[in-house]
């Protein structure tokens, strides 16, 4: 068994160099190898001694899962490893894309991750969204309501984060990256970044970077984060984010049943009862359809 004591974790990225942490030890700057280049944001390494402060990693551990997102030409990218919480956001402004949201939580679902849902700018009127997402509360994730601009609930919000490896996700506009620089205020929380020394050479500045909130809660701060999609080869398993399906897929009169168009699927016809799980099976069936 590993000492845990010896693992540190990737926080920053630059080109060959980078930052890691340990509760020990604290940041330490790091050179890569070059069978080493695929490393991404949340690894957890073994690093050998400081040779002129900087150290070398020896060994890369198996990450738990990987969050990835679709570049602009197409080209699947590692963006984060080791995620044990994506918190969703969104807010009354901009208007919520709930395919969107849906698609979120298939991934987080999908990586093992906990969900949590988080209204944002809490001095706005939130009360109709609120009532839309009551479903998705009524799912088993959890809604917080915050504002960084009022100050609001940021107890709550850090509660949410203790003891997690945790991301903020959502769409453009609803304030994550407010949310991220309000928690970055809190005196427990460790941040560092690269010396200009130790960014010499390429300029590959990956955007993700991993806070340190305490010996065990980590926030990853990654902009751009719509293009996330679910790493799925096989078209049964987008139930698996589709917590609703789970109670009822036993009473389906049909094996491997994909509970989109068949006759009497008590699947299928459960979700067609009301606006909000219809909504999430025309959600579900447009994810299928990417699906080859």
């Amino acid at each position: 068994m590993t000492d845990r004591n010896n693992i540190s974790i990737v926080t920053e990225l630059y080109g060959n160099r980078g930052l890691c942490w340990n509760s020990i030890d604290g940041f330490q700057s790091f050179i890569l190898i070059q069978k080493q280049a695929d490393l991404v944001i949340g690894d957890r390494v073994i690093c050998n001694d400081l040779i002129s402060d900087e150290c070398t990693i020896q060994t890369v551990l198996d990450a738990d899962n990987s969050l990835k997102k679709m570049s602009s030409n197409g080209v699947s990218q590692n963006i984060a490893n080791n995620v044990s919480n994506a918190i969703i956001v969104v807010s009354s402004e901009p208007k919520v894309n709930f395919f969107l949201l849906d698609k979120l939580i298939l991934i987080a679902e999908m990586n093992q991750c906990s969900v949590n849902i988080v209204i944002n700018k809490a001095d706005l009127d939130h009360n109709n969204l609120k009532k839309e997402l009551i479903y998705y509360e009524g799912l088993g994730y959890p809604l917080t309501i915050v504002s960084a601009k009022a100050n609001t609930n940021k107890t709550g919000l850090l509660r949410i984060l203790k003891n997690e490896s945790s991301l903020l996700l959502g769409q453009s506009g609803v304030g994550k990256s407010t949310l991220i620089n309000w928690l970055l205020k809190e005196e427990s929380i460790k941040t560092n970044t690269l010396s200009d020394k130790n960014k010499r050479g390429r300029h590959t500045t990956t955007t993700t970077k991993l806070h340190i909130m305490d010996n065990d809660s980590r926030l990853f701060d990654t902009p751009g984060m719509e293009n996330l999609y679910p790493n799925i080869n096989e078209k049964y398993l987008i139930q698996n984010g589709f917590r609703e399906m789970e109670t009822t897929r036993d009473e389906c009169r049909y094996r491997n049943c994909l509970h989109v168009s068949e006759p009497k699927c008590s699947v299928k016809d459960s979700m067609l009862t009301d606006k909000a799980s219809e909504r999430r099976h025309n959600h579900y069936k447009k994810i299928l359809e990417t699906i080859s």
